[in-house]
Formats: C-alpha cells, structure tokens, sequence
C-alpha cells in the first residue's frame, strides 16, 4: 500500500501520546530525586531534571531511527524532505536539540537577563547564595553579569524592554505556528519545521479526511485571528506593563530597608531554608516564598507542610508582610 501524508488529527494524537509519556517520565525522575536529595535541592534542579527526561525519551527513540511511543500509536513514521526515506541522524538530532535543549536553554537566559537587569545587586547576592558553581545556569549568570556591566542605565532600560519583547514574541510564534500547522497540516512542532521533518502514514486514506482537513483549517483561520487580536491588545498594554515594572523595581530596593526596620527576627522558608522573601500564603495558613511555592506547585498542587489540596491560583502574595 503507498504511503500517504499523516493527517492533522494522527500528529496531534500522537504529539499528545509523547507529551503523556514525556510527562510520566518527567513525574517519575523528580520523585527519585526529591527522595534521595532533598526537597530544596530539587526545586534548584527541577529544570535540569525535566531536561534530561525529555533527552532521555527522545534520545532513546527519534535519535537513535525508532518511532516515539506517540508516533507507534498512530502508525506513522518520520520522513525526510525527499518523502523516501527516515530522516538522516544529523536532521534528527537537530530536532532533539531544537525540541528538548534549546527551549531550556532560551528560558534560563531570558531569566537572567531579566534578573540581572531589573534586580541589580539585590538580585546577584540572592542568586549567589546556594549557587551550584559548575551549573548552566551559574555559567550564564556570570557571562549576563559581565556584559550588564559594561551597559549604562539607560542602554539597561532598554535591554530590559528588548527582553520582554522577546519573551512576548516567542509566546506568539508559537500560537502563529500552531495556526500554521491547523491550516497547511504540516510541521506540528516549531522543531520539525527547522529540521524538516515531516510524516507519512501506512494506511490508506478515510473517506472523512477532507471534512475533518476542512474543520481543522476554519480553526486555523479562527487562531490567526485572536492571534491578531492578542497582538493589538499586549501592544496597547505595554506602557502600563513598563510603568508597573518600575513600581516594582522600586519595592524591591526598598523591601530588605522595610525588612531590616520593620522585623528583628527574619522569618525562614522550610523550601529553601533561607529568609523569606515575598510571602505568599497557601490556603491552609502556610507562608512561603513566592518562588519557592510557585515552582512548587508547578509539580505538586499540595502545601508541602500539611499536604492539603489546593489550586495554584489560589496562592496569596501578602504584599509589605516580611
């Protein structure tokens, strides 16, 4: 039987089997960690770890010429540009970089340009203590720091709005690539656009196809246009969102002189062990850092002292509370 283009329907499906086992690895790799390192080691590494789960799944299947679990599911296979053969390993490995590594990479840069550009020296003591050295991130830190320090005040300003563009911007090309896809059926991750991987499929093709190709690009059409519609409204809101990062700016220079006046006692957080900034409450009463419970929860939706569920939505910031 020859073989046809995988339809949208077949690649979401499979995207969503990979990101369930990818998620399932992801949940596994931080409970043994957690067990053996603790929790506040782990919530430094937590990045690290969901790195080399995601390596690890496509390291184990794409890379090495095999089907993802997501692609076995579906029964469709990667394709070269020529359509006759598996990619070669140079394209994929380009595309494991590209969907595991460089996203990481990307956060974790922005992230410290952003600290190091609104925090100042408030930001580098924090970020220094309980600093692993040898890390990534320690390393980008320290390359961000010297290259902060030959800006002035302004070129920093401008800096911090360049960062916030870019933030913003890779948010849109990615909901832009999803339309994309839903409209042309091709390349369903940004990745696989760049190392031009596409699919094919060993069955023959259903008589629905064309309906569900059809409702597939209307909602392609439908996402360009709040694509538009959230690129008017974050260009309309961008002076309020720099008049609030100056206030914010400002509490924070002024927040350790309002601790040091206000408190002689620092309260500790249990998660990292050190004094707490930015207390939030959880529901049942417990406060914590705003980091610290934020990154929390992204994993665990439960207080880490009392267990008790909650939503992480319902975390409260307790604004001039040390």
């Amino acid at each position: 039987m020859p073989l046809a283009p995988a339809t949208r329907a077949q690649l979401i499906r499979s995207s969503q089997k990979d990101d369930y086992y990818r998620s399932s690895l992801r949940n596994s790799a931080n409970d043994a960690f957690q067990t053996l390192a603790g929790s506040r080691r782990w919530l430094e590494c937590r990045k690290e770890i969901e790195l080399l789960s995601d390596l690890a799944y496509f390291g184990l299947t794409t890379f090495l010429g095999y089907q993802t679990l997501g692609e076995e599911y579906v029964n469709i296979v990667q394709v070269d540009p020529t359509k006759r053969q598996i990619p070669s390993p140079a394209r994929r490995g380009v595309f494991v970089l590209c969907h595991a590594f460089v996203p990481y990479l990307l956060d974790k840069l922005l992230v410290c340009l952003e600290n190091e550009l609104e925090g100042g020296q408030e930001s580098r003591r924090r970020q220094q203590v309980g600093s692993v050295p040898w890390s990534l991130e320690s390393w980008l830190r320290r390359w961000v720091q010297k290259a902060a320090a030959l800006c002035s005040e302004p070129q920093r300003r401008a800096c911090l709005n360049a960062v916030f563009v870019l933030q913003q911007s890779l948010t849109l090309l990615y909901r832009l690539h999803s339309a994309l896809f839903y409209v042309s059926g091709s390349f369903h991750h940004l990745s696989k656009r760049v190392a031009d991987i596409s699919y094919m499929r060993v069955v023959g093709l259903n008589s629905n196809d064309s309906t569900v190709g059809s409702s597939y690009r209307l909602l392609g059409v439908m996402s360009l246009l709040q694509l538009l519609i959230t690129v008017c409204l974050q260009l309309n809101n961008f002076r309020q969102r720099q008049r609030a990062r100056q206030e914010w700016s400002l509490h924070r220079k002024l927040s350790p002189q309002h601790r040091q006046s206000s408190s002689r006692r620092a309260a500790l957080c249990i998660l990292c062990l050190e004094e707490r900034r930015h207390s939030t409450s959880t529901p049942c009463g417990h406060l914590f850092c705003w980091e610290c419970i934020t990154e929390w929860c992204n994993t665990k939706a439960e207080c880490p002292l009392c267990r008790d569920k909650f939503q992480p939505h319902r975390l409260v910031y307790l604004r001039n509370y040390s």
